[in-house]
């Protein structure tokens, strides 16, 4: 069976199964696996003469469509692949043990993988298009998918897919990996204990969020946790830890809940320690008043490359966020602030490890 004959079969089991059972929500079928898979298995046999090994390929692959993520569904199950990078129809590579790799598995064409970016897209009740060419969701596996599309990718759509672990990891887990040394974690329990804000920064894929996450499960379990963050990623193994996401969609005449505004309403939700995912505009001003008024072992992350990097990026979204405002200095506000930077990178071998721990505000 040629590829062309083999894509139409496959599209025309696509159509059947969408005529065959009702929608249940937007890119959603309502259906489970077992039925759908006797479905798919009886059209097939009835179709042109093909083995059992090609029946079953062929049914395998419609249900990863209808129901999975198509042709990087076997990626979407592996464990340990952190990244899926498609980029274009052609071309997925993906991460594992810190490392780029190449993927066999290819999209049919431009049209699929766009058919692919506006189903997940349309699951999560966002769109994609040349007016709005780039779009952040959640997928229903709780990994991130970042889209760029038309007008701004050439030869895209690029999708971006950002999978995290299904538990929380421990200081235990990291000192196991090799993240982090014996001593840095005596530090971090210590700095958990007493309750140190801390500025965990890096470029993206160091591990900061992972890291934030262990130091979170090492807080005191009386303790009310409350997390903001743009794009659930933040595993936590704590009793009390309640999650805010920001809102870009507004209906009618609701306000936008972005991540400035929902810093300002979790104060009046008692919290004891503020985290928010990661801060990258005028809400540091507010991170930062509420871990001086009294939210001590508040966390954030900030994507940086060096800690002088982060504290120069600090400062001017600080400034940013006051200015206009007299008798302001950035500098002095964020030193009486957070106590400390921890720099995460990776080293030659794609590994992630903690480089730097400064301290920054007078050590408590």
């Amino acid at each position: 069976m040629t590829e062309e004959a083999r894509q139409g079969l496959l599209s025309a089991l696509i159509d059947e199964a969408a005529r065959a059972y009702p929608s249940a929500g937007p890119g959603e079928l309502d259906v489970d696996e077992a039925t759908l898979r006797g479905f798919l298995a009886d059209l097939v046999r009835r179709g042109p003469r093909l083995d059992a090994a090609q029946q079953q390929a062929l049914v395998s692959a419609a249900i990863a469509e209808i129901l999975g993520y198509g042709p990087i569904d076997p990626l979407m199950k592996t464990k340990g692949v952190t990244d899926i990078l498609i980029n274009g129809w052609r071309h997925i590579v993906y991460e594992q043990d810190g490392r780029l790799q190449p993927f066999e598995g290819a999209f049919f064409s431009p049209e699929h993988l766009r058919a692919f970016v506006h189903r997940h897209v349309a699951r999560a009740e966002r769109a994609v298009n040349r007016a709005n060419p780039w779009v952040d969701v959640e997928l229903r596996d709780g990994s991130r998918m970042h889209v760029v599309s038309d007008p701004v990718a050439q030869g895209g759509p690029f999708v971006s897919i950002r999978r995290f672990a299904e538990t929380a990891y421990s200081l235990e887990d990291l000192q196991a990996f090799g993240a982090i040394t014996p001593e840095q974690k005596l530090w971090f329990e210590s700095a958990v204990c007493r309750r140190l804000n801390l500025i965990i920064a890096g470029a993206p894929g160091v591990g900061k969020t992972t890291l934030m996450g262990a130091l979170l499960g090492r807080a005191a379990p009386h303790e009310r946790i409350i997390l903001i963050e743009d794009v659930s990623e933040l595993k936590v193994d704590h009793p009390h830890c309640i999650k805010l996401q920001t809102r870009r969609l507004t209906y009618g005449d609701g306000e936008q809940a972005n991540i400035r505004k929902l810093v300002r309403e979790t104060l009046r939700m008692r919290p004891d320690r503020l985290v928010v995912g990661e801060v990258r505009g005028e809400e540091v001003f507010d991170m930062v008043s509420a871990m001086s008024i009294g939210l001590s072992g508040s966390l954030t992350t900030l994507h940086a490359g060096s800690v002088t990097g982060a504290i120069h990026r600090l400062e001017s979204l600080y400034s940013a966020a006051t200015t206009g405002q007299a008798g302001i200095e950035p500098s002095r506000a964020l030193r009486e602030a957070i106590d400390a930077i921890v720099y995460l990178n990776r080293d030659s071998e794609g590994r992630r490890r903690i480089s730097d721990i400064h301290m920054l505000g007078a050590e408590r």
